[in-house]
């Protein structure tokens, strides 16, 4: 009952989404990926993140393209898009394939919380000056039950970008 409380008094208390992303995450970012736990030996991955002109209205999407590389070499890449919807601070990363994830502007960070196979995700996206941040957070997923069900995060894929020098 206390932590329904707390929540509930979180909820009320919180200030309203932001109506729309700072212009500013447009642009091109590089950084390096971090994954935690990390590997002995592990390769050095160098990233280039792409925001294009941000959607300022429902339908209008921008480019929002993830390159990950080793070297010169392309090792993967996300060729994603952001939408705007309707509803404040309401957005869609559109992966292609039909396959659209509901992201949702909370102050100055993107989230979005999905489900793949028995993982649950949480990728969480921030601009803090010329910094851009990523966590993707990742568990084991647990049938729901009454009260509490505790998932224990068995990863964090952590990417920081800084804004590239024209």
């Amino acid at each position: 009952m206390r932590l329904s409380l707390i929540v509930a008094a979180a909820l009320f208390m919180a200030p309203a989404a932001a109506l729309a992303l700072d212009p500013s995450w447009t642009g091109t970012w590089h950084g390096v990926l971090q994954n935690l736990p990390g590997r002995a030996g592990a390769e050095r991955i160098d990233v280039t993140f792409e925001a294009g002109k941000l959607p300022e209205r429902e339908g209008e999407c921008a480019t929002w393209r993830t390159r990950y590389l080793h070297g010169a070499e392309l090792r993967h890449l996300k060729d994603y898009r952001l939408c705007r919807l309707a509803g404040e601070g309401e957005y869609t990363v559109d992966e292609g394939d039909g396959i659209k994830l509901p992201t949702r502007l909370l102050g100055d960070t993107l989230y979005s919380i999905f489900k793949f196979d028995t993982h649950l995700l949480t990728v969480i996206t921030r601009k803090r000056g010329d910094m851009l941040e990523q966590e993707i957070i990742s568990a084991t997923d647990q049938p729901a039950g009454k009260g509490v069900v505790t998932l224990h995060p068995s990863s964090v894929q952590r990417t920081t970008l800084s804004r590239a020098k024209p």
